[in-house]
């Protein structure tokens, strides 16, 4: 700014000027802008530095993502272990550009612990939208911020308990499923007082797409909060699949048949809100297992 040194003083300690650059009319692409300013009095002359910028246009997108909270457990304290961490921001809406929107892997909540960490931690962090290589991207997150919790326990109390396979979903019209699994009982690790309010381990073995006989591996992995771990991490499923002749010759009328082969397993609806577990499939590879003299099984039918 050049001109009398009282209005130049005063332009600097109010700040009521601007510096424009004007998009109006331009289309997707990017564009050479002259910067202009605007609000000065007419006695005082500017300059800008650099006088013109790149801008880049990109046609707007919006899209949901859920808020996944990320830590670093190895900072966690020896006979300690976090609980189910979570966040009061269930997803958030992120918009920019269509091109980084579709390129957004995850939208994460880093929480920094410091060493050794034996007490819970709560605390405002804000988001990040990255891409799968985990860089960030250039996009308008809201909220901008959580609140998080990351439970920390004192994770010395173990328990046995039976496992309880049950239907993961609807599986394919017109089949019949059933269950097995050589692993009777996990461990489960966590605080004491959690551990009494669990007396077995529900296990959804998903049936979406599965036409024929196949063998699964599914993570184990307790929700409950003061639970910290299940040992075995992974069990070994087997699905096996017929035609439901009942289901077939009921002339398209809904049916579902309920059968158990063991004690410890029965069928659990689909829709059933009291899952301990939550199971992710990963392909046909061995898992590890506790073994007992008789497998766990339990079987559903899928209506026509």
């Amino acid at each position: 700014m050049i001109g009398p040194s009282g209005l130049v003083k005063a332009a600097e300690n109010t700040g009521n000027f601007q510096v424009v650059a004007d998009l109006n009319g331009l289309k997707p692409g990017t564009h050479t802008i002259n910067l202009k300013t605007s609000g000065l009095s007419s006695e005082i002359s500017a300059r800008t530095d650099p006088e013109k910028i790149k801008v880049k246009i990109s046609k707007k997108g919006q899209a949901s993502f859920p808020v996944q909270v990320r830590y670093d457990s190895n900072k966690i304290a020896k006979e300690y272990a976090a609980g189910v961490a979570n966040s009061n921001r269930q997803s958030v809406k992120v918009t920019g550009a269509r091109t980084d929107i579709k390129k957004i892997e995850s939208v994460v909540a880093d929480v920094n612990l410091s060493d050794n960490v034996k007490k819970s931690v709560s605390r405002n962090v804000l988001l990040r939208a990255i891409d799968e290589n985990g860089k960030q991207l250039d996009v308008t997150i809201s909220p901008e911020t959580a609140r998080v919790n990351v439970p920390i326990y004192l994770a010395s109390s173990h328990k046995k308990v039976p496992l309880r396979l049950v239907s993961g979903g609807q599986g394919v019209d017109g089949k019949k499923y059933d269950f097995s699994t050589d692993t009777k009982y996990v461990t489960l690790t966590g605080t004491k007082d959690a551990l009494k309010k669990i007396d077995e381990l529900k296990v959804p073995v998903s049936l979406a797409g599965v036409d024929a006989d196949e063998d699964r591996t599914i993570s184990l992995v307790s929700d409950r909060s003061g639970i910290t771990a299940v040992s075995p991490e992974t069990i070994q499923v087997h699905i096996d699949v017929k035609s439901d002749a009942k289901s077939s010759s009921s002339s398209g009328s809904s049916s579902t048949s309920e059968t158990t082969s063991s004690s410890d397993s029965r069928y659990e609806p689909s829709n059933s809100s009291s899952s301990d577990a939550v199971s992710s499939d990963k392909g046909s590879s061995e898992g590890s297992g506790e073994s007992g003299s008789s497998s766990s099984s339990s079987s559903t039918s899928s209506p026509e």
